[in-house]
């Protein structure tokens, strides 16, 4: 029965190719939001301003308990790792603490970082910055999902220093965090959240002046709906539907722009491919090629947190 389950799952997954790529072309010049609100849920991360998405929040709850399944749902996002915490540490020693990221003393890369990784869901990047020995506040507005990261933690560390698990809305906090942080984390992030300019600029008042931001997520390209939502939902089977939509996808230059304004300077942008894309857990590697997935590291002005000229 199972099996048939699979089959059946497959077979309908591939019917609904044809629907799906034309439901993602009418949103993207008709987004849905003005549609279909559905039925508000409330949190602690609530917040007036309206950066936190009603029908993502109801997606994400649904989720909540298979984040560290092993072969579950966010096997995929957890591969992101074998080329996202390399990104940070190298980012991190490079651009704050002045030193080369191959030379590192010890077992602890990131000691003495100050760091905020917003969105932080159950701690796939918090986890491993804090074990490096940085000082990690993680955030994300699902309650549920921040209970399970911090549950994982306890399992796996007992009553060790670990992030500092928040859940909050980026509004709030960044009233009461303004430029306390060397590092901001946003990572797959941005295509999920309702008015995404004002989440990042936000976002941005996390960071001291010299302290710097890496954000990813998937460019809004052909290449980025094909892979990233047909590919990756219906073919592959390796994301859960209905996670991505194209219209919610970020061009680069739309966050640079915003980054300028909040007074940040772009030093890189370069893209993420899997090494083994038909694996159910790849590993990735960063290419110079951003039309799938991007990540973008920016430096804040040390002098003035005004807009750059």
């Amino acid at each position: 029965m199972a099996m048939q389950g699979t089959l059946l799952d497959f077979i309908i997954g591939w019917l609904m190719i044809p629907w799906r790529i034309l439901q993602e072309a009418y949103w993207l010049y008709c987004p849905p939001e003005a549609h279909d609100e559905g039925e508000h849920i409330s949190t602690p991360a609530d917040s007036a301003n309206g950066t936190i998405d009603q029908r993502e929040l109801r997606h994400w709850i649904h989720l909540s308990q298979r984040w560290w399944d092993p072969e579950g749902d966010f096997a995929l996002l957890r591969g992101f790792n074998t080329c996202r915490i390399p990104m940070i540490v190298k980012t991190y020693r490079d651009l704050i603490a002045g030193e080369d990221a191959t030379m590192v003393d010890g077992a602890l890369p990131l000691t003495g970082a100050r760091i905020i990784d917003v969105g932080c869901g159950a701690g796939f990047v918090a986890e491993p910055l804090a074990e490096y020995g940085a000082d990690v506040t993680a955030v994300d507005m699902v309650p549920e999902i921040i209970e399970v990261a911090r549950t994982h933690w306890t399992d796996l560390h007992g009553d060790a220093k670990g992030p500092e698990y928040l859940c909050a809305s980026v509004e709030t906090l960044a009233q009461q965090r303004e430029g306390q942080f060397d590092m901001l984390l946003c990572l797959e992030v941005l295509d999920h959240v309702g008015n995404m300019p004002e989440f990042l600029r936000h976002c941005c008042k996390f960071v001291r002046p010299g302290g710097c931001a890496i954000f990813t997520t998937f460019n809004q390209t052909v290449a980025a709906g094909l892979l990233g939502i047909i590919g990756a939902e219906h073919i592959l089977r390796i994301v859960p539907m209905h996670t991505h939509h194209l219209y919610r996808f970020i061009k680069p230059a739309v966050v640079t722009n915003i980054l300028t304004e909040e007074g940040f300077r772009t030093l890189k942008v370069s893209g993420c491919f899997p090494v083994n894309p038909l694996a159910r857990r790849p590993k990735w590697m960063d290419i110079p090629y951003t039309g799938v997935t991007y990540a973008l590291v920016a430096v804040k002005n040390e002098s003035s947190p005004s807009v750059m000229k």
